[in-house]
């Protein structure tokens, strides 16, 4: 009898290591792929605002404009989407106002990575200010840009609702893919009436600048972005209630592959029609996106399940923790090093020396911000 108990008794402890490790892994996976984003992301905003456009043309420009596509803001919203469905907070009133911050911290930015010294640079009339298509650029268009924190806080907001209203998962994912078709015919749809325009930018603004990182005013509209976290919701859902998780690993990558074929497929005859701005990707482009960020997850639990853990594993998840932080130092530092290096000037060697920079400047303000988080919890528990 004994021996029959301690057998029992080790086999729960098995059962319960296996758990913890596939609940792990499967985490794990998602701060590898945010972490991976968090690099392209440093990587393609450092091209962009610095590469001169030899650098960007060549083979390594695009290798990079594509790592800071697909892999890196698609894969932040559907992953917010997905991290939705496992977090610890079911409120909805803290989820609304967490929301609100994330929506207010989108014009705090712009103020310090755009109005600062958009402002200071006019004053001092530097040269730089030449540059800029003051016909569509001044300091009240940067104050009310619209980019990816203010979409995210709108997001996250809309998310709380309906995981409030217990909205079926399928019906969230039909609605993503709604938003992916239907999104191209509510753009630049105003009633020229001035504060409902402003907010009717943030559903689904058009405001092309074409000034080089500038591409348009509004460059996370709530259509079609939207598609990515509802997409997220939905993978979350389904991971969080299944019994195996690697069978779903495995359907998201084929399911991956076969939306990204049927972009790819859509947008070959008009390819400019479809992926056109990015920020504004039409239905062919919205899928082979959408397919391309299920498909990266597949990938990311292999490279979870297959490889050993090492320190560059460990650094990626620690910026996939700190993405928030990371992205307000990133643009900062970036902007302001406008003065000493100018726009699209940089040849080959700077431009990865400048991304090798802020990166490492980025991470060590991350850090920064978590020791004192983590010095301000030890005094609230003394």
């Amino acid at each position: 009898m004994k021996s029959f108990l301690s057998t029992v008794i080790l086999q729960s402890k098995m059962i319960t290591r296996m758990t913890v490790t596939t609940q792990n892994q499967r985490l794990l996976s998602i701060d590898l792929a945010r972490g991976l984003a968090v690099v392209f992301m440093i990587a393609v905003h450092t091209l962009e605002v610095f590469a001169s456009e030899e650098v960007k043309n060549s083979v390594f420009g695009q290798i990079i404009e594509f790592l800071g596509g697909p892999p890196a803001a698609p894969v932040f919203m559907t992953l917010m989407g997905f991290s939705f469905i496992y977090s610890r907070k079911s409120k909805l009133k803290p989820r609304l106002l967490r929301g609100f911050k994330i929506f207010l911290s989108g014009y705090i930015l712009n103020i310090f990575r755009g109005v600062l010294p958009y402002t200071l640079s006019t004053y001092l009339k530097l040269d730089i200010i030449e540059t800029f298509p003051l016909e569509k650029l001044n300091g009240y268009t940067i104050l009310t840009m619209v980019d990816i924190l203010q979409f995210a806080g709108i997001a996250l907001m809309i998310m709380a609702l309906i995981q409030e209203f217990k909205i079926n998962k399928f019906v969230i994912l039909f609605s993503a893919f709604l938003i992916s078709m239907l999104s191209p015919f509510l753009w630049g749809w105003t009633l020229n009436i001035p504060i409902v325009d402003q907010i009717f930018e943030l559903f689904w603004g058009d405001q092309p600048i074409g000034f080089s990182f500038i591409d348009n005013k509004i460059a996370f509209p709530l259509f079609p972005w939207l598609s990515f976290p509802l997409l997220g919701m939905f993978l979350g859902d389904t991971m969080k209630n299944t019994n195996d998780q690697n069978r779903v690993f495995n359907h998201f990558g084929i399911g991956g592959i076969l939306v990204l074929l049927i972009g790819v497929a859509i947008s070959y005859n008009n390819t400019e029609y479809h992926f056109n701005d990015y920020y504004h990707s039409r239905q062919g482009a919205m899928l082979f996106m959408c397919g391309f960020v299920v498909f990266w997850i597949y990938i990311t639990k292999i490279a979870i399940d297959k490889l050993p853990m090492n320190k560059l594993f460990e650094l990626l998840f620690k910026w996939s923790k700190g993405v928030t932080n990371i992205y307000f130092a990133q643009w900062i530092i970036i902007i302001w090093s406008i003065a000493f290096f100018g726009i699209n000037k940089s040849s080959f060697a700077t431009v990865i020396l400048l991304i090798l920079t802020f990166t490492f400047i980025s991470n060590f303000i991350n850090d920064f911000i978590i020791f004192r988080q983590k010095k301000n919890n030890i005094k609230l528990t003394e």
